[in-house]
């Protein structure tokens, strides 16, 4: 019998601010996190707006002098998991170590450190580069330092699909407690691509938006007047739990999983088909998944 798994916890860090509280304020004020890019200079760029994260400070989570060490997306993944910890009343060190995952989506890992490392070598020479580097840029690192920071010892690994990582990720972590592999995951996604080489290739692929006269309107995914996507960057993370042992230590619990579904559609390498078979397919994968009947949803 496949165990039910339940959302004890949420942390965000994100442009509209860091902790559940905080961004849903600003979200039913109707705050956008879009506007113009600050984190380098973007004259000459096509597209001059991004969703950035503007007030976060890492060093709430983080000893300054290890700031350095890591990309931030790491930061970002860190702040989210501690206080998605926090939300959750959990407390690791009480748990097993050996049935507590984490299970990150990272789509590119760590640009912006990558970058600066190549004008480090240009300019400088190969001995200069920082010996942080490598572990900086890599997709796994930010589960790596979560699972270091709380002492987890169970299933720790990156997923890396693109747009799709963080839910993969939360589909992974779903089916480990499902199936009795671990009893708690801290899993969700995080990103920190919003540099020059990111901005200029997804404008060479002509994905993003270039409304840079109107950035709290850029981003309209359904809109027929819509003309890319907007970059941004953050994590979001939460504490997923099997039911039976949330409800004996009083978790808050926010909702149900009940159905995962994961496919491709065979189509292009960076757009859906234009039928929609792929995500319709997905989605009916979720339904049998979860024993639900399509035809329950149609009224």
């Amino acid at each position: 019998m496949r165990r039910r798994v339940v959302v004890t916890g949420i942390g965000m860090v994100i442009p509209q601010g860091a902790g559940k509280d905080e961004v849903w304020k600003k979200i039913c004020e109707g705050v956008s996190g879009v506007g113009p890019i600050t984190k380098f200079d973007p004259t000459g760029f096509e597209t001059r707006i991004a969703a950035e994260v503007r007030d976060f400070d890492p060093t709430r989570f983080i000893d300054p002098k290890d700031l350095r060490k890591m990309d931030p997306f790491i930061h970002f993944a860190i702040g989210a998991a501690c206080i998605a910890a926090e939300d959750s009343g959990i407390e690791f060190s009480k748990e097993d170590p050996e049935r507590v995952g984490v299970i990150i989506g990272v789509g590119l890992g760590g640009l912006a450190t990558l970058e600066q490392s190549f004008q480090v070598l240009r300019d400088r020479g190969p001995k200069r580069i920082s010996p942080f580097f490598i572990p900086a840029i890599i997709p796994n690192e930010a589960p790596a330092h979560i699972s270091i920071r709380f002492g987890l010892k169970g299933p720790n690994m990156a997923v890396a699909t693109a747009c799709a990582s963080g839910a993969h990720a939360i589909g992974m972590a779903f089916r480990a407690i499902q199936y009795g592999d671990i009893d708690v995951a801290v899993s969700g996604g995080v990103e920190a691509t919003i540099t020059p080489l990111a901005v200029a290739g997804f404008n060479a692929m002509r994905a993003l938006s270039t409304r840079n006269d109107d950035p709290q309107k850029a981003s309209r995914p359904f809109d027929r007047d819509r003309d890319g996507f907007v970059i941004g960057e953050g994590g979001a993370v939460m504490i997923l739990e099997e039911l039976e042992r949330a409800k004996k230590r009083g978790a808050q619990i926010y909702a149900e999983l009940v159905g995962y579904g994961y496919n491709s559609d065979a189509y292009h390498l960076a757009a859906p088909d234009p039928e929609g078979e792929g995500a319709a397919r997905c989605m009916l994968l979720a339904l049998k998944d979860a024993r639900l009947s399509p035809m329950m949803w149609i009224t």
